[in-house]
């Protein structure tokens, strides 16, 4: 997994997110400054992120640009401040979780993590409700335990589905493994790193077909359904031309995939 890349932020910068939770604070007249300003919160960037975590009694959009400002902080304080790895940890694992509670776009929380798309954002969570079970920081390890303590699907149109289509799905999977060998200077690492995931799943995949394959056939169709979206931004067009009819094979795979196993939407 490629190491991940904190932003570059300045002092200044850092000092300015705080700032803004602070007045933004002020405009709002929240009973709960008071005790933030007790000290100078320029000076105690931990205490401001935690502000913003526990002090919640202030309309929703005060604390949804507080969490993306406090991302901010966060990063500078990953950067200045960088023997306090455990507890950065803990702070983003909980705005991350703020954030999703809040509905704030995972876009919007990406730049603070220095990634750019949806799906990195996703991951990043993933991988610390992982750690959180105490399970290897993984968003894979994190899925896999959360499909084997769902409880079973009794549904015949998913089998049915997968009875007709899973050797389909797996061969046009392996494909797009295939192409990212072929044109990985065509990519970067955050789709990459999706790709690795699809190859992992469809290593796993037994044959024949059996019903406790069906596990390892949804981790297929999840992160070919995140590559499928994310090749769809602009910065992939070279590597989206080369995939020829792999993409929207694979695009209609994963469509009916999810309706066999949820209905239409």
């Amino acid at each position: 997994m490629p190491k991940r890349a904190e932003p570059q932020i300045s002092k200044t910068a850092g000092e300015r997110a705080i700032a803004a939770i602070v007045e933004r604070r002020r405009q709002v007249r929240d009973l709960d400054l008071e005790g933030l300003l007790r000290d100078v919160p320029q000076e105690q960037p931990v205490a401001v992120i935690r502000y913003v975590l526990t002090c919640q009694r202030v309309p929703d959009w005060v604390t949804s640009n507080d969490v993306i400002d406090a991302l901010w902080v966060l990063a500078y304080v990953r950067r200045y401040f960088p023997h306090l790895p455990e507890e950065a940890d803990r702070l983003e694992r909980d705005l991350l979780e703020l954030g999703c509670a809040k509905q704030i776009a995972m876009i919007r929380m990406a730049p603070p993590l220095n990634v750019r798309t949806r799906q990195a954002v996703e991951n990043r969570i993933l991988r610390h409700r992982a750690a959180k079970l105490g399970l290897a920081r993984s968003e894979r390890q994190e899925r896999a335990h959360r499909l084997s303590a769902a409880p079973p699907r009794a549904t015949s149109a998913e089998g049915l589905w997968y009875d007709r289509h899973a050797l389909s799905l797996w061969e046009a999977a392996s494909d797009l493994v295939r192409y990212r060998a072929k044109f990985d200077h065509l990519i970067d690492d955050e789709l990459a790193e999706n790709i690795i995931g699809l190859r992992r799943a469809v290593r796993e995949m037994k044959w024949p077909l059996a019903q406790e394959s069906y596990p390892t056939l949804r981790e297929i169709g999840w992160w070919a359904q995140e590559i499928v979206d994310a090749v769809a931004d602009e910065r992939y067009a070279a590597f989206r031309q080369q995939l020829g009819e792999v993409l929207p094979r694979l695009t209609e795979l994963t469509a009916q995939q999810h309706e066999a196993r949820f209905g239409a939407m």
